[in-house]
């Protein structure tokens, strides 16, 4: 019956329903976002500064946009791994892009963690362009960010795009446009290897505690449960595993009902480490 009446309902009514809970529990973000000027929307990127190098490519969107230098400021929050803020950190630059090398005195001595990153322009300049005066402007923030380990004898920096967000400032608070839905499933891309050693960050980009569930897939195609973790709203957790087993260990999964709900696996086998989104 209900597939019948949205049969008959015209398609942007359609659409509209698809985006609004609870009629798609699927959808990661919350259809409502405030209004303000210049708002921004910020992935939730991972920092490390315990054995790795961690560092931040971020955008200067309108001086892309306008294909010219254009003065921006800068603005990066940094939480630690129970989602409070730690530290705050800005930087006022013209260029396109702006390399941020995150050092624990940003972050408020915290090693690991996760941050967000806003930029601020001028009323002035923003009214300079025609196309721009009404400044209901949205940023989007997925820059990149590269980590390099400490004990690597090599100069170079693996890089990773923005994973899951949608987080901003608004009056002094720290809010977010993610939300839990139904339960996903996920398993990275990647098969465990024995005799390496694997960091996989989640991080919880919602206001509620986010509960994942995390199960080794062994080549009989047998499950085993090994851990559930409850993460704080904001905050981060680091899972480690390592195995010796050639015969066993298939691969790994979780659940969870972030519907984006993807980690960030570090693969080491000692002497080279790779990265890469689940």
């Amino acid at each position: 019956m209900i597939n019948k009446i949205k049969s008959k309902l015209p398609f942007g009514v359609r659409k509209l329903i698809r985006h609004l809970y609870p009629f798609n529990k699927s959808n990661p973000y919350n259809y409502y976002h405030p209004r303000f000027n210049q708002l921004n929307i910020s992935d939730y990127f991972l920092f490390r500064c315990d054995n790795f190098e961690s560092i931040f490519i971020a955008e200067n969107s309108l001086a892309i946009f306008s294909a010219e230098p254009i003065e921006c400021k800068h603005l990066f929050y940094f939480f630690n791994v129970s989602g409070n803020k730690c530290g705050k950190f800005e930087i006022v630059s013209a260029l396109f892009h702006y390399q941020l090398n995150i050092k624990t005195h940003m972050t408020g001595g915290e090693k690991i963690g996760s941050f967000i990153h806003q930029t601020i322009y001028s009323n002035d300049l923003l009214n300079k362009e025609s196309d721009l005066k009404s400044n209901k402007l949205i940023f989007q923030h997925r820059g990149y960010t590269g980590y390099r380990s400490l004990n690597s004898k090599h100069d170079n920096y693996s890089f990773l795009h923005g994973n899951f967000g949608s987080m901003y400032f608004h009056k002094g608070k720290l809010l977010s446009l993610s939300t839990q839905r139904a339960e996903h499933s996920y398993t990275p891309q990647i098969i465990i290897k024995a005799g390496k050693f694997y960091e996989l960050y989640f991080s919880n980009p919602t206001n509620k505690i986010l509960k994942i569930s995390i199960t080794l897939i062994l080549k009989s195609n047998k499950l085993s449960s090994i851990k559930t973790l409850y993460i704080n709203p904001m905050g981060s957790y680091m899972f480690e595993y390592s195995s010796n087993s050639e015969s066993e260990i298939g691969n790994i999964s979780w659940k969870t009902n972030l519907p984006v709900g993807r980690a960030i696996v570090f693969e080491n086998d000692g002497v080279l480490f790779d990265i890469f989104h689940s």
